[in-house]
């Protein structure tokens, strides 16, 4: 029988307010964080989703939190006003056959400044393998359920999910052997099909090549702009 080892805790915290990581070990408040790397959102959207934040950001938390305390064993887990998310995700069938190794997990990766948090990894007894996953929780189900097509999934993770596998690497030298994402409708859970690890790796590459040329844009830009300001004044 193969013996699960929890995750040890890392020298690392978030604070909630500013959604910044400090790396206790590099003495740091790190720069990056994995959704600020990952996100390739317009301005137009940004503005779009944060004027919904007061409906997604409790239903997310508060999901979260809910699958957190089933995952650590707790017998009474308070759902609030979500217990149509909650328990649809806690009788997922994976669930069934799944130890958890680490739960809403922060790890740090100081060479590139960056910090971030995985909802969840454990031991997949029935296909023996090792599952990082990611869950993202969504309102009713008409958007992405159709009558001819089924369900289709909202968006890729694989950058998002390729990041926590490298952090996994560096801070505790394990590999999952796949991924996936549980998506978590008021009224229905969804597991999507297996993302390779290989791939969300490549994904996340590509992501932060990007940032990076993104940073390295804007801090010459931001040098320029000082250059010209001091020379007019």
């Amino acid at each position: 029988m193969k013996t699960i080892q929890k995750l040890p805790k890392l020298p690392v915290f978030r604070h909630e307010a500013t959604h910044k990581y400090f790396c206790e070990k590099s003495k740091k408040w790190l720069k990056y964080s994995t959704t600020q790397v990952c996100s390739d959102l317009t301005e137009e959207a940004k503005q779009n989703i944060e004027r919904l934040r007061h409906i997604w950001q409790p239903r997310g938390e508060t999901v979260h939190y809910c699958l957190e305390q089933k995952m650590l064993g707790a017998d009474e887990i308070d759902m609030g006003e979500y217990e149509e998310w909650a328990i649809p995700l806690f009788e997922l069938e994976l669930f069934t056959h799944f130890e958890p190794m680490g739960v809403e997990y922060m790890m740090s990766n100081p060479d590139k400044d960056l910090g971030g948090q995985l909802d969840l990894i454990g031991y997949d007894t029935k296909a023996k393998k090792i599952r990082l996953i990611d869950l993202k929780t969504k309102g009713d189900t008409k958007y992405d359920f159709k009558k001819r097509t089924g369900w289709r999934e909202p968006y890729q993770t694989d950058k998002q999910l390729g990041c926590y596998i490298e952090m996994l690497k560096l801070n505790c030298d394990i590999e999952p052997d796949i991924c996936n994402t549980v998506w978590a409708y008021k009224g229905k859970c969804m597991l999507n099909e297996d993302q390779p690890v290989q791939r969300c790796l490549d994904a996340w590459q590509e992501a932060w090549e990007k940032f990076e040329a993104k940073q390295r844009f804007a801090n010459k830009r931001n040098q320029q702009n000082k250059r010209y300001n001091k020379k007019s004044s």
